[in-house]
C-alpha cells in the first residue's frame, strides 16, 4: 500500500524514461532526482502527480544482478503516489538472469526478488509511444497487431506477450532451441533497408505496422551511444516514425533519461543538455516546470 493518502487518480501525462543502467543505482537515483521525481534518499517526492517512470530494460547486470537495484525498484513500485507509477521492462539481461536462475544460479536473489523480476513486462504503450528494449521488428509488430485486433486495443497485451516469451514458443533476443526468434536486430540499418519478397523494405513495413496501431514514437535502448541519445534514428528507413535510442551509457555519461509526453514529444536529460541550459540548477528548474513539479 502506498504511504501517500489516496485521492482521485490522474492518468500520467509524462513518462520519465531510463535505459540500460546496468546495476548502476547511483545513475538511476541521480536522474530521478534531477527531474524532480525522487528526493536525495531515493524516495518519491511528495505531492507529485501525473508522472510515469519507465525503464526500457537492462536495469540489471546479467553476470552479477544487484539486490540493491531490485529492492529499490520494488520499493518505488510499492510506494508510488496517486497518479504516478513505475513500469520496469525486462531486457536481454533480465531474461538471461531468469534463464540462468532456473538452472540454480543467483541464489542470493531469493524467490521473492525473482518473482518481481519474472512479473515485469517486455513492452509498454504510453499515449502514442511504444517502449521496448531493442529495435521493433516486423515479426514482433505483426504479433502485437494480432493481439490488438483480438482484444480491440493494446492496453492489455502484455499478459499475452509475457506468456508467449516466458512460457511459449517465442524468443525475443536470443535464439533458443525450438523457439521462434522475434525481436533481435544486430544491424538495424541493414535490417530496415532489406527488401521483402514484395520489394517493400522492412523499415517501411515497420512504419506502416506501427502507424496502424496508433504508434508514432518508439523509445528503446540496447544499442549504446556515447554520452547522448540518438533521435530520429533511421528516419529515411522508417518514414513517419520517430525512433529514439535512449541508451547513452549512463554509467559513463553520468546522466541519462528522456521525458516523453502522451503525444510522443521527447526532451532529453543528459550532461550535454544540462551544460547548454546553463548548469544543473537551471536545467532542473526547466525540467521540473515542464513536469509541473514546483517544489
Amino acid at each position: 500500500m502506498s504511504k501517500y493518502k489516496s485521492d482521485a487518480k490522474k492518468d500520467p501525462q509524462f513518462a520519465v524514461v531510463l535505459s540500460d543502467t546496468d546495476n548502476d543505482l547511483a545513475a538511476v537515483q541521480y536522474a530521478l532526482r534531477i527531474v524532480g521525481v525522487c528526493n536525495r534518499k531515493g524516495e518519491w517526492r511528495e505531492r507529485i502527480r501525473g508522472i510515469r517512470v519507465i525503464h526500457t530494460g537492462d536495469w540489471l547486470n546479467k553476470w552479477n544482478p544487484s539486490v540493491e537495484m531490485l529492492d529499490f525498484f520494488k520499493k518505488l513500485t510499492r510506494t508510488a503516489p496517486p497518479g504516478c507509477d513505475l513500469v520496469i521492462l525486462n531486457g536481454n539481461h533480465e531474461l538471461e538472469i531468469l534463464r540462468r536462475a532456473q538452472q540454480g544460479e543467483f541464489p542470493h536473489l531469493g524467490e521473492a526478488r525473482l518473482r518481481f523480476l519474472r512479473s515485469r513486462d517486455l513492452l509498454h504503450v504510453f499515449g502514442r509511444s511504444l517502449f521496448l528494449h531493442g529495435y521493433p521488428t516486423c515479426h514482433l509488430l505483426k504479433f502485437l497487431q494480432q493481439i490488438q485486433r483480438e482484444q480491440d486495443g493494446l492496453n492489455r497485451f502484455n499478459e499475452r506477450v509475457r506468456k508467449a516469451f516466458y512460457e511459449g514458443e517465442h524468443a525475443l533476443f536470443k535464439q533458443e532451441e525450438g523457439k521462434i526468434l522475434m525481436g533481435n536486430i544486430k544491424r538495424a540499418r541493414q535490417y530496415y533497408r532489406e527488401p521483402g519478397h514484395d520489394g517493400e523494405t522492412q523499415g517501411v513495413k515497420v512504419s506502416r505496422l506501427l502507424k496502424g496501431m496508433g504508434i508514432h514514437t518508439v523509445v528503446h535502448g540496447h544499442s549504446p551511444n556515447i554520452l547522448v541519445q540518438k533521435d530520429n534514428e533511421f528516419q529515411l528507413e522508417t518514414p513517419g516514425i520517430r525512433l529514439v535510442n535512449n541508451d547513452n551509457q549512463p554509467r559513463k555519461s553520468l546522466l541519462g533519461a528522456a521525458i516523453v509526453d502522451r503525444n510522443g514529444e521527447v526532451i532529453f536529460v543528459n550532461t550535454r543538455e544540462m551544460y547548454w541550459q546553463g548548469g544543473e540548477r537551471t536545467f532542473k528548474k526547466r525540467i521540473r516546470t515542464i513536469l509541473g513539479i514546483h517544489r
